[in-house]
């Protein structure tokens, strides 16, 4: 019986390792094909190889450096807005005598059922009419209210398992509600608002089609368009284009890096109550 459970255990953990093999060598490949010229990248396209072409991030960040600085803006405007009205939205229906809040909440939470491609071209002719188009505001609105309905139904839920007696005691103290939701219930609100924010910030980084629509210029365009418009020389070959996938992932690690503990809270936050 012992030496079943062993077996057991050692092919669990061989198909656990294979798995984390399949699931981190691409990353390994692109990191390894960042530091590649073109014979490099057509002798051996698989692993490390000598010597190392540093030159390609040069060339890369050369070419998106006012596209990172793009999607920092889009991204980060994005994730303030995103968070303020879905925040505002789930305090209104989690902790308000608001007629009708159960049928505003589920109209919200429906939109998550909408494909996106469904209603591009009117999000288009919107932008557009209201002059926005190759504008920030036009790659940052209608994702940001696209993000909205999840953050709203991860907020409410979190809400809805703050302890009523919270509620209560900040209520016999003289709070009213925009004490009570910017001194008591953003201030417990971190994990969920790290979640949202993290959700929100891959959605808007790696957004490659709607920005793809609606800019035409270096000025506004983001990484992720600018760097499928990227050019090298014909030895560099495809190592400068690895490079700027290596350089445009880097900000988004550095996000999940720090808010990732907050992150797996606001996940499971709300799923008990008690």
């Amino acid at each position: 019986m012992r030496k079943k459970k062993k077996i057991t255990g050692a092919l669990i953990t061989l198909l656990a390792v294979v798995l984390l093999f399949i699931t981190f060598y691409p990353f390994f490949m692109l990191l390894f094909g960042s530091l590649k010229n073109k014979m490099q990248l057509v002798d051996n396209p698989w692993f490390f190889t000598m010597p190392m072409y540093f030159h390609n991030y040069e060339v890369a960040a050369s070419q998106i450096m006012r596209p990172i600085f793009n999607s920092f803006v889009v991204t980060g405007v994005g994730i303030v807005l995103t968070v303020l009205f879905s925040a505002l939205a789930a305090y209104a229906i989690a902790h308000s005598d608001v007629p009708g809040k159960k049928i505003f909440y589920f109209y919200i939470i429906s939109l998550l059922m909408v494909p996106g491609f469904v209603i591009l071209i009117p999000q288009f002719l919107v932008v557009r009419d209201m002059h926005l188009y190759n504008t920030y505001l036009g790659q940052i609105l209608p994702p940001t209210a696209n993000n909205v309905a999840m953050g709203v139904m991860l907020m409410t839920t979190f809400f809805k398992a703050i302890p009523g007696s919270v509620i209560e005691s900040a209520q016999v103290e003289g709070c009213g509600p925009v004490q009570m939701f910017s001194r008591i219930i953003m201030p417990l609100s971190k994990p969920i608002m790290a979640t949202v924010s993290i959700t929100t910030g891959l959605n808007l980084w790696n957004n490659y089609m709607w920005p793809l629509i609606i800019t035409n210029g270096k000025d506004v365009m983001p990484v992720i368009v600018s760097i499928t418009r990227l050019t090298a020389s014909i030895s560099e070959g495809n190592g400068p284009l690895f490079a700027a996938y290596v350089i445009a992932a880097i900000p988004i690690l550095i996000l999940f890096a720090f808010a990732s503990k907050q992150f797996i809270s606001g996940l499971t936050a709300g799923a008990v109550k008690g």
